[in-house]
C-alpha cells in the first residue's frame, strides 16, 4: 500500500501541468548534480591531481617551461594551433547539434509515438516531449560556450608564448615566470575544453530523457561512471604515468 502511495506521489504532476511529474524533476536533478559533481570531482577533488586531467596540467606546465628555452617555438605555435582547431571544430558541432535538437521540437508530435512505443518508456505525448528536450538543449548551449571560451584562452596563450622572452643573462626567473603564467593559460583553455567534453557526453546521456525520467537517471549515472573509468582508470591514464609498460 505505501508503494503505491510513493509511487503515486513520484509520477504526480507538478506547476499545474500535466506533462511535468515530481519524477521529471527528481530526474532532472539528478543530471545536473552529476554534471556538477564530476566537474568538481574531476577538476578540483581530492583526487584532481590523479585525474587524467590533474597529470596533463602539470605536463603543459612543463611544455612551457621547455618552450621557454628554445629560441625558435615554431613546435609550440602549431601544437597550440592544432588545439585551437580541436576546439572550433566542436564548437561548430555542438552549434549543428542545437539546430537538429530544436528541429526536433518541431515534429514533436511524431517523435513522441516513436519515444513513447520504446521498452519501458513512460508515455508522455508531445507536450511532455517537447518539456523533455530542454534537457539535452542545455546541456549543448553549456558546451557550446565552453568550447568557444576554449578556443579564446587557447588564443591568449599564443600570444603568452610570442610574449615569453628568450633566456639571457640575468632573465631566468623572468622567463620561468612567463612560462608559468603560459602554462596556467594552457591548463585553464583545456579545463574548459575537457568540460565542454563531458557537456557533449551528458547531451547524449540526456536524450534518454524523451523515453521518461528513469532513463534518464540511468543513462546519466552511465556516462558519470565512464567519465570516472577515463580520468582514474584508463590506459590512457597509464601512460602517462608510465606504468602501462610494467602490465
Amino acid at each position: 500500500m505505501s508503494d503505491m502511495i510513493l509511487s503515486s506521489f513520484l509520477w504526480m504532476p507538478v506547476f499545474g501541468m500535466p506533462e511535468i511529474t515530481l519524477m521529471d524533476l527528481l530526474a532532472v536533478a539528478w543530471l545536473v548534480f552529476l554534471v556538477l559533481g564530476m566537474s568538481w570531482y574531476v577538476d578540483s577533488g581530492p583526487r584532481a591531481a590523479e585525474s587524467a586531467s590533474g597529470l596533463m596540467r602539470v605536463k603543459r606546465t612543463e611544455w612551457m617551461e621547455e618552450m621557454s628555452r628554445r629560441e625558435i617555438r615554431i613546435v609550440d605555435s602549431a601544437l597550440l594551433a592544432g588545439l585551437q582547431s580541436g576546439s572550433s571544430f566542436f564548437a561548430s558541432t555542438s552549434l549543428i547539434c542545437l539546430g537538429g535538437l530544436l528541429a526536433m521540437m518541431g515534429q514533436a508530435e511524431r517523435l513522441a509515438q516513436v519515444a513513447d512505443s520504446m521498452p519501458f518508456a513512460h508515455p508522455s505525448g508531445p507536450e511532455a516531449f517537447q518539456v523533455r528536450l530542454i534537457a539535452p538543449v542545455s546541456m549543448i548551449m553549456f558546451s557550446f560556450f565552453k568550447f568557444a571560451w576554449a578556443q579564446r584562452l587557447f588564443g591568449y596563450c599564443a600570444v603568452m608564448i610570442g610574449a615569453t622572452p628568450e633566456q639571457r643573462d640575468g632573465n631566468d626567473a623572468a622567463v620561468l615566470a612567463a612560462a608559468h603564467d603560459a602554462g596556467q593559460l594552457n591548463w585553464l583553455a583545456a579545463r574548459s575544453f575537457a568540460r565542454g567534453l563531458r557537456g557533449l557526453y551528458f547531451t547524449l546521456g540526456s536524450l534518454a530523457f524523451l523515453i521518461g525520467p528513469l532513463a534518464l537517471i540511468a543513462s546519466a549515472s552511465a556516462v558519470a561512471l565512464m567519465i570516472h573509468r577515463r580520468e582514474f582508470r584508463s590506459d590512457s591514464r597509464a601512460a602517462m604515468l608510465g606504468t602501462h609498460r610494467k602490465k
